[in-house]
């Protein structure tokens, strides 16, 4: 599986190289980028809806995407979206396992990459900057066939 680097060097301004703390920035994306892993998910018939909380915590220079989620048609219906966070295993996804991960238990593997995908370009930070634009800070972010929902958030 190929995830691009979102901490790949970059010059910022006007194609010139910017000294000092910028320089270890992370490169912003458009939002086009982000279009492949997002559809991929959100077309997936099994994908009932996906989320995530955005959010500055306690440094101002530290906004991020934490905490993404999928509700799959398997779940149980009462399960939240603390049941379904990626980072400890949402269980109709299966998981991987292994000295490198490179064994998979689970139903769909195809699936569980493409969710897997969309949660690192997510995490990474490279699309930071439209997704505060587009959604706010601190939101939680929920996305459905037919819409997507942001409601703040407490994130402490």
């Amino acid at each position: 599986m190929y995830f691009p680097d979102a901490r790949a060097p970059y010059t910022p301004f006007l194609g010139l190289p910017v000294k000092g703390a910028a320089e270890y920035g992370i490169r912003q994306r458009p939002v086009e980028e982000l279009r492949p892993q997002f559809e991929a998910v959100l077309h997936d018939p099994t994908v009932i809806e996906f989320g995530w909380q955005q959010y500055t915590p306690y440094d101002p220079g530290s906004f991020g995407i934490r905490y993404v989620w999928v509700r799959t048609v398997e779940e149980p219906p009462g399960a939240t979206a603390r049941d379904l966070w990626l980072m400890d295993g949402c269980p109709s996804l299966g998981d991987t396992y292994g000295p490198n991960c490179e064994y998979y238990r689970g139903p769909d593997r195809g699936r569980f990459e493409r969710v897997m995908a969309l949660h690192h370009v997510l995490e990474t930070g490279g699309f930071d900057d439209v997704l505060r634009h587009a959604f706010g800070d601190p939101t939680a972010v929920t996305v459905r066939r037919e819409g997507i929902s942001v409601a703040p958030c407490d994130h402490d």
